[in-house]
């Protein structure tokens, strides 16, 4: 009996377990400026946000760090550090970028062929693509394709050149889940620089290792750190967010009507505009700032918009059809849980949430997969200047393996009662 009660009590204990808990480490850290600003930060290959930045690294990790900064328009810029911050140390870092005002050509193609590939957080395209006219200097490539792991590299183009990159992409063979949350709710969630919903968000299919989780909340500072994801485990984040103590920087809330809508901040992408969640930007300096917005079959919408230290502009954009006729829409894909691969006519397009633009009108297969949870089939049919929503709830995967009794940890624990009784 007394092997039985100690075999319900390891149940117990398991059951009542949790998983791994983001942001426990002792760390340093490097804090990350350059001019002019808003340039990406990449340390040891994975993207850290954009300057300025504070970026924590462990201190009992590697001892050398490279940190490469990039923006569109300017030529890259890279140091290697030696040593470790101690922990609670800052180390700062403060680049002085080139600028280039000419400009080249990039060649993408991805191995297998047919991956989506993004620049610079935007322009997805389907390798392998040809892009002209881009700006001269560095630029973070991106590429993803369902069953493997994403791919991420710094590129520079030459001024009046070509540039050329293979994305050569790894089966993922281990996965892990992130389940995001913060006080107050409602904050916009990037997994490795890619907005991947909101809180409370659950995001599945995660290639297990390090990813760096930002959660961005206009009014609040954001919350930054590098999480490990274990093979089948699920991370856990629950985040606190701080009110913007400083009065150096503002906030901006954006979004649009329809919503799907790419947001442009004085020339540099910044994101999409979600259905009933505005996009938040956050870090912006004081002063008069360009916004444009940009979807398929309307007009471009622009506005210039004032930012006060530690306030919140807000932009509600009606986009405006366009009176020229088109022969494309929008189709805006999420999923519960997100992270899910979308396959649109048999072709994977990204992961969840996702928005295509533009999408040829007519009927199209809709194919949503996740591992461990049933297929999400439907055929989805876009007419000229339409924005398409569809919000797929994944079931899991039923067991074969027969009638089985489940019991939760308070049923564990009165069984465990009744048995101390019956001894």
């Amino acid at each position: 009996m007394r092997i039985l009660i100690s075999f319900f009590l390891i149940i117990l204990i398991l059951l009542l377990s949790t998983g791994p808990v983001a942001g426990q480490t002792a760390n340093g850290y490097y804090r990350v400026e350059s001019n002019p600003s808003d340039a990406q930060v990449l340390v040891d290959t994975i993207y850290r946000g954009n300057t300025p930045v504070t970026v924590a690294v462990s201190t009992t990790g590697p001892p050398s760090h490279t940190i490469v900064i990039v923006k569109s328009g300017y030529f890259p810029w890279s140091r290697t550090f030696d040593t470790n911050p101690a922990p609670g140390e800052v180390i700062g870092v403060a680049a002085v970028l080139e600028p280039s005002v000419q400009y080249g050509t990039l060649v993408v193609s991805s191995r297998p062929n047919g991956a989506l590939v993004t620049v610079d957080g935007g322009r997805g395209q389907m390798a392998p693509w040809t892009y002209t006219d881009m700006p001269a200097g560095g630029h973070i490539v991106r590429a993803f394709l369902s069953g493997y792991q994403p791919y991420v590299s710094l590129i520079n183009v030459p001024p009046g050149g070509t540039a050329a990159v293979e994305a050569t992409l790894l089966p993922l063979t281990e996965v892990g889940v992130i389940q995001a949350k913060s006080n107050p709710g409602g904050a916009d969630v990037y997994i490795d620089g890619l907005y991947s919903g909101a809180t409370s968000a659950t995001v599945g299919n995660i290639a297990a290792g390090p990813h760096f989780v930002e959660l961005r909340r206009a009014g609040y500072n954001p919350w930054i750190d590098t999480v490990q994801v274990l093979p089948g485990q699920v991370v856990i984040i629950d985040a606190t967010l701080e009110v913007t103590s400083t009065v150096q920087t503002g906030s901006m809330s954006v979004s649009s009507t329809p919503s799907g809508a790419s947001v442009y901040l004085d020339g540099g992408f910044q994101g999409i505009t979600q259905p009933g969640n505005p996009l938040d930007l956050t870090g912006i300096p004081p002063g008069q700032h360009a916004v444009r917005l940009t979807l398929a079959g309307y007009q471009d919408y622009t506005q210039n918009i004032q930012v006060l230290a530690g306030g919140i502009a807000l932009v509600e954009a009606t986009m405006t059809p366009s009176s020229s006729p088109t022969s494309t829409g929008t189709l805006q894909v999420n999923s519960d849980p997100q992270g899910a691969n979308v396959f649109l006519d048999n072709l994977c397009r990204g992961v969840t949430p996702l928005t295509l633009t533009p999408v040829e009108t007519g009927s199209h297969s809709l194919l949503i997969r996740l591992p461990g949870y049933n297929d999400y089939t439907s055929t989805v049919t876009i007419a000229p200047g339409q924005v398409v929503q569809v919000q797929a709830g994944l079931t899991p995967v039923s067991t074969q393996a027969g009638p089985a009794i489940l019991l939760t940890p308070t049923a564990l624990l009165i069984s465990l009662l009744v048995l101390r009784r019956r001894i």
